[in-house]
């Protein structure tokens, strides 16, 4: 049994894949809450069923994911959020010098100046038809436009904001006015203390990743061989992101051409042109290699393997810290990925390889039988994983809800209020002017010659009550 349901609205933009990969995360830690959350209510109400104590049943939630630039953002805007892919495969360093650029005050008020007409009204129109109960950003540039929108509310509906960048945080990520800022690392939220906001309403929780990752799989050996791996070889597993990038191809082919004693794992995500290449020329690598799309498998893969090796995106990141597995960053996107190559090498869970020579040098020492390397990766990846922090942050969203028994926020007074002012149909009729009496009679003269000749007279005939209506010219 159900109580009422609260809706939490995601608000994403689909530049790369970390954002929605972050929401859906979150979104499924919060479904196992609810049905934990249900299991231990209704097993309650079996133990005291014969006793005079009332629980009242809890709320069922209704979770939206919505791309905000593509469903509701206006041209331009819409077509410039799908430049993001394309610029850090094609371009990254263009890429890097429009964050550096766009990373300060004046630039993200100059984004507001833009953005606020092409954002707007829809995002008050998705807000009003969607109905949330808490609002929750995964995407820097959502914030301070969405925070805007709200305040034309005549009441309050909970805005946080969940950070998806490990140490290069850019301006827009911390917007005043939101009533909690989830940020994954302590260098996070000293940035945030930096800009001068209130401490109380920050919250160090970890990178969402999918829950999947905090369950028990099977072992090395068996996944090998799920995957049609050689035992006893060690793999490598070779990741992009979502968007394929980061030199997937040419760190398959350089491990390849060394002829490592290894076997590749490939991962090219949403990049279907990267993927077919690879499939066409594979047959040529002189190691087994086996190449794979956007899986969903992704613990599989990780437990599966010895080493990563990856542009530095900071889910992939934090998903290989929670399976212990030694990272190897062959490159990273400008700007934002920066920080999160020092969150690697500073905690000594990985390396930075520079270039192909230094990739073969850094494999070959991780790999030797016996590598302290290796080993120190590992119980590194150990101290600072957080595998649970998808619940950790949904249990914060699930605390600005209204309480089992209250009303929604949209059933409040003001909610109500708010929601009959918003139904009201707009008003289009537009004022006319007074014409001038001179213009008025040339006016009626010109309709007087013009019109009748130009309109057929038509009269309408009384239906018959054995026939149709007739409208005869």
């Amino acid at each position: 049994m159900k109580g009422p349901q609260r809706t939490i609205l995601f608000l994403i933009a689909d530049t790369g894949a970390g954002h929605r990969s972050a929401a859906n995360a979150i979104r499924h830690a919060i479904t196992l809450i609810a049905q934990k959350e249900q299991e231990e209510w209704l097993q309650q109400q079996q133990t005291t069923a014969g006793e005079q104590t009332y629980k009242p049943a809890l709320p069922g939630y209704r979770i939206e994911i919505v791309d905000v630039f593509e469903e509701y953002g206006r041209f331009p805007l819409r077509e410039a959020a799908k430049l993001y892919g394309p610029a850090i495969r094609y371009n990254p360093k263009l890429f890097g010098r429009l964050f550096h650029m766009s990373n300060q005050a004046q630039s993200i008020s100059a984004f507001q100046t833009v953005a606020s007409p092409l954002l707007h009204n829809g995002l008050l129109r998705l807000i009003t038809s969607i109905q949330p109960d808490v609002i929750v950003s995964i995407h820097p540039l959502l914030n301070h436009v969405t925070i805007r929108a709200l305040q034309e509310l005549e009441f309050h509906i909970p805005f946080l904001t969940v950070v998806t960048d490990l140490i290069t945080l850019h301006y827009a990520w911390f917007a005043p006015g939101a009533d909690a800022y989830i940020v994954p690392t302590e260098r996070a939220r000293d940035i945030y203390l930096q800009r001068g906001l209130d401490p109380e309403r920050v919250h160090v929780l970890g990178m969402p990743i999918d829950p999947k990752f905090t369950l028990l799989v099977e072992s090395k050996q068996e996944l090998q061989h799920k995957l049609g791996l050689e035992p006893g070889k060690p793999v490598v597993l070779l990741v992009g992101g979502g968007e394929g990038a980061g030199g997937v191809r040419s760190s398959a082919y350089t491990i390849a051409q060394a002829r490592l004693p290894v076997q590749l794992l490939i991962i090219t995500g949403h990049n279907k042109r990267l993927y077919m290449q690879l499939q066409r020329t594979r047959s040529s690598f002189h190691i087994p290699a086996k190449v794979f799309g956007f899986v969903q498998n992704m613990p599989e893969m990780m437990h599966a393997s010895d080493v990563i090796v990856t542009k530095a995106g900071p889910g992939t990141i934090c998903e290989a810290l929670a399976c212990d597995l030694p990272i190897v960053l062959s490159g990273y996107v400008p700007g934002q990925e920066e920080g999160n190559v020092t969150y690697v090498v500073e905690n000594n869970v990985g390396v930075l390889a520079y270039d192909s020579v230094e990739l073969i040098d850094t494999l070959r020492r991780l790999l030797k039988p016996g590598s302290q390397l290796l080993h120190q990766h590992v119980e590194n990846a150990k101290r600072i994983s957080r595998p649970r922090a998808s619940f950790d942050i949904a249990d914060c969203i699930l605390s600005f809800l209204p309480p089992a028994g209250a009303p929604a926020v949209w059933q409040s007074a003001e909610g109500l209020r708010q929601r009959r002012r918003m139904s009201r149909p707009p008003r289009t009729g537009v004022p006319v002017r007074r014409i001038r009496p001179g213009l008025q009679g040339l006016r009626t003269r010109a309709s007087a010659r013009i019109l009748p000749n130009r309109l057929p007279r038509l009269t309408f005939l009384r239906r018959p009550a054995d026939g149709p209506s007739q409208w005869h010219s």
